[in-house]
């Protein structure tokens, strides 16, 4: 293995931090070494991690090669059974699939697609454990785009920090302890069918041994894809699946205005994707509806006149074998309690209101969200953008500080943090946050736009000139606009980039 010293880490989480606005911590340096050293196997010229420091400084091949690594480094952000409520909506769908390879039926097949150090895999194992499931009923594929993860999470040995999150009957059933590592027990393993290195973006996708898979848990990845990437890889899902099979995604990874095939599904609290028995339009979205726009507001965005519906899927609860997947109190219902409402239904919901001018009650309803603990990115990016417009400019960034601590590398994040600064006159800290979105997104004409008038307002005519051929350029390479459809909500702001590349035209013609 390529040397990789300790100052080297400290260095590149100072790069990132600088960079990307990604904060690693000590505690952090463990999967940063993983993913250095991923990448280190790749470049046969580079021979240590000195010479790869310099590499991600240069200027030629510098940005490239740190949008290679980041998400390696997401690597180290998993553990076992996180969201205690995706692995209720699991624990509840298990059941009906377990009976029907019992009967003779075929096995239950789940991939764990971005496995990581094998956290993910396992969790679902002892779910279906729990279920009564035996390791002929169940396969599950585990696989991720870095080697040293593989690795490790074929290894199956951890120490004991990363196994607190493990329910202790759990623990004692599934795991030996061996020193100051626990082991995971030859039973459980015989649920993995297999683990092994994949790349999402590639033409070839793995199906279980007959039908589809009934269940893919892909958490926390497409969010670093770009849209036609993105969109690729939910066609390669979608046709992958099992009629009515699911398709779990991360708490920030919706699919609203990305892709269609799927349907919104709530099961036992969770917000989840299902593909329909039926088959239907797959793909892109078509064109949004386009509702009567005022003439003082003529960039306003249309937003939807009703929220996307969402199919509530009621499930038996199940006869467990063993201990059930525990959730926090918080998210329990009483006897006869309503299903608990997805993040999602809140922000449809304050999007109605938004679109109704309710500013105030819109905010209300979202904050309700967050004290009953239901924490969400696109939740926190439409809340900012609601107290800025309310006039709270402290409480607007505490906000966007929140969203950045979720998901450091949204490039949106960046880039309406940095409007706000921009209006709170802070240009030289909103010029970083828009660079860091600009890294992130190079075809975000609106944050090439709005840096531009972060260079006016420091008086640097040169780079605001820059920054103003750089938004008609990206939208020039873009026409249609951003990478993904934003999360949340900004009904003042166009996502087409039309009006920023002819606001760039104007500004560049003035200077």
């Amino acid at each position: 293995m390529k040397p990789i010293l300790p100052e080297h880490l400290l260095e590149l989480a100072a790069l990132l931090k600088d960079r990307v606005g990604l904060h690693v911590r000590r505690d952090g340096h463990a999967a940063l070494r993983i993913a250095v050293a991923a990448r280190l196997d790749e470049l046969a010229d580079v021979p240590d991690a000195g010479s790869y420091l310099a590499l991600l400084r240069s200027e030629d091949a510098g940005d490239e090669e740190l949008r290679r690594l980041l998400p390696l480094v997401t690597v180290g952000k998993t553990s076992f059974f996180r969201d205690e409520r995706q692995f209720r909506a699991l624990e509840a769908i298990l059941p009906g699939l377990v009976a029907r390879a019992r009967g003779g039926g075929r096995p239950v097949s789940i991939w764990s697609a971005g496995c990581a150090t094998g956290e993910e895999p396992y969790s679902i194992a002892m779910t279906a454990a729990e279920a009564g499931a035996g390791p002929e009923h169940v396969e599950i594929l585990a696989t991720d785009l870095n080697p040293e993860a593989i690795a490790f999470a074929a290894h199956g040995a951890y120490e004991p920090r990363r196994v607190r999150d493990i329910p202790e009957p759990f623990l004692s059933r599934h795991f030996d302890r061996d020193g100051d590592r626990y082991h995971v027990r030859p039973g459980l393993r015989r649920f993995i069918a297999a683990i092994r290195p994949h790349n999402l973006v590639s033409s070839i996708f793995p199906r279980p041994v007959s039908g589809g898979w009934d269940v893919i848990f892909c958490r926390n990845v497409i969010i670093y894809f770009d849209t036609p990437t993105t969109q690729g890889v939910l066609t390669q899902f979608h046709n992958a699946l099992a009629p009515g099979g699911y398709l779990f995604l991360g708490y920030s990874e919706s699919l609203f205005r990305l892709f269609e095939g799927f349907e919104l599904t709530e099961v036992a609290g969770a917000f989840v994707y299902r593909r329909p028995e039926t088959s239907g339009r797959v793909g892109a979205p078509a064109a949004a509806l386009a509702g009567p726009v005022g003439p003082a507001r003529p960039h306003l965005v249309p937003m939807p006149a009703q929220p996307p519906a969402v199919r509530h899927v009621a499930f038996a609860p199940p006869e467990r074998a063993h201990t059930p997947v525990p959730l926090p109190s918080s998210l329990r219902g009483g006897a006869g309690a309503e299903p608990p409402l997805a993040p999602q239904e809140y922000l449809d919901g304050a999007v109605a209101l938004f679109a109704d001018g309710r500013f105030g009650a819109a905010r209300e309803l979202l904050e309700r969200l967050l004290e009953k603990g239901g924490e969400d990115l696109a939740v926190r990016l439409t809340l900012a953008n609601l107290y800025g417009i309310l006039r709270q400019p402290d409480r607007a960034r505490e906000s966007y500080v929140a969203a950045l601590a979720l998901e450091p590398l949204c490039a949106e994040a960046h880039l309406f943090y940095g409007i706000h600064l921009l209006a709170a006159g802070n240009a030289e800290e909103a010029a970083l946050e828009l660079s860091r979105a600009l890294f992130l997104d190079p075809d975000l004409a609106l944050a090439h736009y709005y840096l531009g008038r972060c260079r006016e307002a420091e008086r640097d005519v040169v780079r605001a000139r820059l920054a103003y051929r750089n938004a008609i350029e990206a939208h020039r390479r873009r026409p249609d606009g951003k990478r993904q459809a934003f999360l949340g909500y900004y009904p003042d702001v166009p996502e087409d980039g039309d009006a920023f590349a002819r606001a760039a035209e104007y500004a560049l013609a003035a200077l």
